[in-house]
């Protein structure tokens, strides 16, 4: 079966949609937490969620020629993303406390999008046909743009520009992709296991305060 979400992508095994669930609900609800830390209202956070969701996929498309864009054929990760919303609404309204952005929850839902996207971007430009070195940048731009544009539309300096093991997690996963890709054929290894390590090496950067270095010291 191919997803007009995925590409070429043959997603029959179910691995890749479900890589592309995680991810959607993950960014939606970093978008959602973001929202409420910049006293936005609820179509605000709604707007962030669906934006946050697709905003890097949305780049690498039109940079690849995947035209239309791939939410445009298949709109799912909208209502997804819509849901995820709204369900983030809801808990805050009964919680407002529940939404410690920079602190954990928040952290591990951004972290979990960083590497599903990320393992999702290269392997769409690969079976795009493109080469493997576009294929990491494709990956590590899908999986970093939807939280640069929640940053900005929260007045936030991005993550990705401000010494934050961000960008680098994602390279480091697009890279594992692209190594596995070509040694095995065994889905289960190709996916899950460049996912866990952006994941893992984002949380280490945040546990140990670990950042790339400034260009100066002022």
């Amino acid at each position: 079966m191919v997803s007009p979400l995925l590409g070429a992508i043959d997603t029959s095994s179910g691995a890749f949609l479900i890589v592309a669930i995680i991810g959607t609900i993950a960014f939606a609800t970093s978008g959602v937490m973001a929202a409420a830390e910049a006293g936005m209202d609820w179509l605000g956070a709604a707007v962030l969620a669906v934006v946050v969701a697709i905003g890097g996929g949305t780049l690498r498309d039109l940079l690849i020629g995947n035209t239309p864009v791939a939410w445009i054929d298949d709109q799912w990760p909208v209502w997804v993303s819509l849901i995820t919303a709204a369900v983030g609404i809801g808990v805050l309204r009964v919680r407002p406390d529940a939404n410690p952005t920079r602190h954990a929850p928040y952290l591990l839902a951004d972290a979990i999008g960083l590497g599903s996207f990320a393992v999702l971007g290269t392997s769409i430009a690969l079976e795009s046909g493109t080469s493997a070195f576009i294929a990491i940048l494709m990956g590590v731009i899908t999986g970093v743009g939807g939280g640069v544009i929640r940053d900005i539309l929260t007045n936030t300096r991005p993550m990705v520009l401000v010494g934050q093991v961000y960008a680098v997690a994602a390279l480091i996963g697009t890279l594992a992709y692209v190594a596995l890709d070509a040694a095995t054929s065994r889905e289960e290894i190709i996916v899950w296991l460049p996912m866990a390590v952006v994941v893992a090496v984002r949380g280490l950067a945040i546990r140990f305060d670990l950042h790339l270095p400034r260009t100066s010291e002022n």
